[in-house]
């Protein structure tokens, strides 16, 4: 007896080829980036300061004013995104479907509101509850207790000057969830906070994604970080997309040479200080452009091709890829 196959199941978020372009001069920032999230699947963004990996999530997710998707596609739950329009389009999801948490969680909050107040009112947008219900109030003390805010009830008549930078990040975090999003988008999350505070909070975000099977998108120059918290990385450099690879390869098989770069600049405990290496020459910031590979003036590797070829793009949406044009890193 013979018995069906089953179809893969649909990526949650699917990009192909995106390409950004600032509103004002036209000039594009990010070209032909193309990957795709799963369900349940905490994926992760990395690159310098400067790479374009905000600029690719903020427009991406309608949030970057001065910039727009000019080419490619996005599929959200099976459904494409129109271009025409597409900032208003994916907002439409913004709060319900996709959750947002910025880098500087004090300047999403307002001082001057209680935090309870503001975890009620993102619950009357999402499901229409009253804000003074009771109900509602102890939906957002629960939301509260789960990402770890001590004493809820009586955090919730408290004001945000009131809280460390990783509580406030845990708010931030309760809001975003309180409205039961399909996919979380943390934009470098824990910047601001101590490497104890950075873990914690990180282990509260997976934690959330295991038990209630949200898909996560973490941004962060932070490699080593992510290496430890996500399942694959996509890695952008000068506005490309150079390598997606799963976090567990990175510094144990090859990836692209900017991604071993990458790594070879953060210490480890399985480093000796000897090992610990810059990458020379300057970073190159997003905009380089789609001919010749933005780190070739940067690698150790690098012959005549890789200054004018063009970029290898990932047009398959695989779960690896290497934009090498030497093909090293290549799965």
């Amino acid at each position: 007896m013979t018995h069906p196959t089953l179809a893969p199941e649909e990526p949650l978020l699917k990009v192909e080829d995106a390409t950004i372009a600032l509103r004002v001069g036209g000039r594009t920032m990010v070209s032909g980036v193309s990957f795709a999230v799963n369900r349940r699947e905490v994926f992760g963004v990395v690159g310098e300061s400067g790479s374009g990996k905000t600029l690719l999530t903020r427009t991406l997710f309608g949030l970057q004013d001065d910039a727009r998707l000019t080419a490619g596609r996005v599929t959200f739950e099976g459904r494409t995104l129109p271009l025409e329009g597409y900032g208003a389009a994916v907002r439409g999801l913004l709060g319900h479907a996709i959750g947002y948490v910025p880098q500087d969680p004090f300047s999403s909050l307002n001082p001057s509101m209680r935090i309870g107040k503001q975890i009620t009112e993102a619950i009357y947008l999402a499901k229409g509850w009253p804000m003074g219900a009771e109900r509602t109030r102890e939906a957002a003390i629960a939301l509260m207790a789960e990402v770890g805010i001590p004493e809820p009830a009586l955090a919730f008549d408290q004001y945000p000057d009131q809280f460390s930078g990783g509580m406030r990040q845990r708010i931030v975090f309760a809001i975003a969830l309180s409205q039961e999003p399909k996919l979380l988008v943390a934009d470098e999350p824990t910047t601001a906070l101590d490497a104890i505070t950075q873990r914690r909070v990180i282990e509260m975000m997976l934690d959330r994604s295991r038990r209630h099977g949200l898909a996560v998108i973490l941004i962060s120059h932070n490699l080593e970080l992510l290496r430890q918290s996500v399942g694959r990385i996509a890695v952008l450099y000068g506005g490309q997309l150079l390598n997606i690879v799963p976090a567990a390869d990175v510094g144990t098989h090859a990836a692209h040479p900017y991604t071993e770069a990458l790594f070879a600049c953060i210490p480890t405990r399985e480093k000796a200080l000897a090992d610990i290496r810059s990458i020379p020459g300057e970073p190159v910031g997003a905009g380089f452009g789609t001919s010749g590979c933005a780190f070739a003036s940067r690698c150790a590797y690098a012959e005549p091709v890789c200054l004018t070829a063009p970029l290898p793009l990932n047009a398959g949406i695989t779960s690896g890829f290497s934009a090498c044009l030497l093909g090293r890193g290549a799965q």
